[in-house]
């Protein structure tokens, strides 16, 4: 859970991306990925509510964490409304294109 108490959800590999991203998530929520790299696709469960700073700063610190970037300093995290996320048509699972996104630099930090 978020420090707000809201659900996040992480995708470790190309399935469960695939599965977080568009079988557990609805339109409202929040969806975070590392920024031009291999990585999770972190949820925020928001249930149609805001998305609080607290818990946008954390699920990006994993989208982060979990990514090929784990390493570096900091790192760019795109984040947008999962209606704004699609599949790539004929693409492998988990690999999308996605518009109107919003960006936060983070420390990666992993599950504690």
């Amino acid at each position: 859970a978020s420090p707000d108490g809201l659900t996040i959800l992480v995708g470790r590999n190309s399935r469960q991306n695939d599965e977080v991203t568009f079988r557990r998530a609805s339109g409202d929520d929040w969806w975070f990925h590392a920024r031009g790299v291999p990585g999770a696709h972190v949820i925020v469960r928001t249930e149609g509510g805001a998305l609080p700073e607290r818990t946008m700063h954390r699920a990006a610190e994993l989208a982060a964490y979990f990514s090929r970037l784990r390493g570096e300093a900091d790192v760019l995290v795109d984040y947008v409304q999962r209606r704004h996320v699609r599949r790539i048509p004929g693409g492998a699972p988990g690999l999308v294109t996605y518009s109107q996104e919003q960006t936060i630099r983070v420390r990666p930090r992993g599950p504690d």
